[in-house]
């Protein structure tokens, strides 16, 4: 077994990351990684497809959720230079809060014998203590928020207004935080509603502890915090708050209380804005690919191993078999030029997607330090 650390991360809490020992002593392998001749893996056990119902995900929240804003920079197209230095605020969820809740769950464990409810591992508070260490097959790093995530939020905050998800298919491939999906809803939740055709949103990480401790939290924080959710909070002040208390500010960190009237709520945002939200777990090889507008991924191309089912989870979300398939498909790529260490990086993706008949285009980059790039992916057929 080998673990991998990218060490290019944005910090979401001051955590040890030096644990691997301790990471590797605590997993849970369903079976052997088997090996080649010259020690490397070369298979590995993976989870299957999975997909995790929002009211499972509601149901495993925690009574409390801390959180802090993110702010995106504003990137302008085919320039590595902000815009006017402007900002776009998001919210995710604090990584000690998450590792509470795993402290939390483990100790009734111990002290009731239940089995638990939730389909979090106990064993995935290793990586919420080394959040950047990658384990192929087993976790994929999306505790935390990298980089490339921001880039590709920032690079959809600077199309502006000729960029709107309104009534498309939209997945994001290895979410992890949802960064740039957190955008996308914002963007939804910022408009009035409008009887329309739904809005498909679909998210896909390899653990569906992520999922669980860091996607879906999210997307309820990037709920919580906009226009659309203005009125609720206006009228459901925190719990311990009395009447001189001003109305929760969504513009600073704080702590979000998980009432079952904020629940309903949310639940009927999603409805009047006509959003359908799925979340699944496990391998790309397993994953049911269907036809998609909108495509989006950042750091998957880390792994030369992976480059395969990516690559064919690309070409299926576009629908590229299919001679009535839809006229408009935008898949963007966020990623480092090279991922020391590992092997992987751009070259060898814009090679292997080129072999496949499609074309990369790079639609923003910054050469500076780690070079990283936001591309563009079409095949030959669109």
């Amino acid at each position: 077994m080998s673990t991998f650390k990218f060490d290019f991360t944005l910090d979401d809490a001051d955590v040890d990351v030096d644990l691997s020992s301790q990471l590797f002593n605590s997993l849970n392998v369903s079976g052997p990684i088997q090996k080649d001749a010259t020690g490397a893996s070369s298979e590995i056990n993976e989870e299957p497809c999975a997909e995790i119902p929002i009211d499972k995900l509601l149901e495993n929240l925690p009574n409390v959720l801390s959180y802090s804003p993110l702010s995106i920079p504003v990137l302008a197209t085919n320039d590595s230079r902000p815009v006017d230095s402007k900002n776009v605020t998001l919210f995710r969820r604090d990584l000690f809060d998450a590792r509470f809740q795993l402290i939390a769950q483990e100790n009734t464990i111990e002290d009731t014998s239940e089995t638990p409810a939730s389909s979090v591992s106990t064993n995935a508070i290793a990586f919420v203590e080394a959040p950047s260490d990658l384990v192929p097959g087993i976790y994929e790093g999306g505790m935390k928020t990298w980089e490339c995530s921001i880039d590709l939020a920032g690079y959809l905050a600077g199309r502006g207004p000729d960029f709107d998800s309104r009534g498309k298919r939209v997945i994001e491939f290895g979410c992890g935080t949802a960064v740039p999906t957190l955008f996308l809803l914002r963007q939804l939740f910022s408009t009035t509603p409008v009887e329309e055709t739904d809005t498909e949103i679909h998210l896909q990480d390899y653990n569906a502890s992520v999922l669980e401790l860091v996607s879906f939290p999210n997307v309820l924080l990037t709920w919580y915090t906009s226009p659309a959710a203005e009125s609720f909070r206006a009228s459901h002040p925190p719990p311990e708050a009395d009447e001189d208390t001003e109305p929760a500010n969504p513009n600073a960190p704080g702590d979000l209380f998980l009432t079952p009237e904020l629940k309903s709520a949310f639940l009927a945002s999603l409805e009047a804005y006509k959003i359908r939200l799925k979340f699944f777990s496990g391998s790309w090889n397993s994953f049911p690919v269907t036809p998609y507008d909108i495509v989006l991924t950042s750091e998957t191309i880390y792994r030369s191993e992976s480059l395969s089912p990516f690559l064919a989870l690309l070409k299926g979300a576009a629908n590229v078999q299919d001679k009535q398939k839809q006229k408009v498909h935008l898949c963007l790529v966020a990623a480092k030029i090279l991922y020391f260490g590992v092997g992987g990086g751009v070259e060898e993706f814009v090679a292997r997607v080129k072999d496949e008949g499609g074309l990369v285009e790079t639609v923003w980059e910054v050469a500076s330090g780690v070079g990283r790039r936001v591309m563009s992916v079409k095949w030959d057929d669109i």
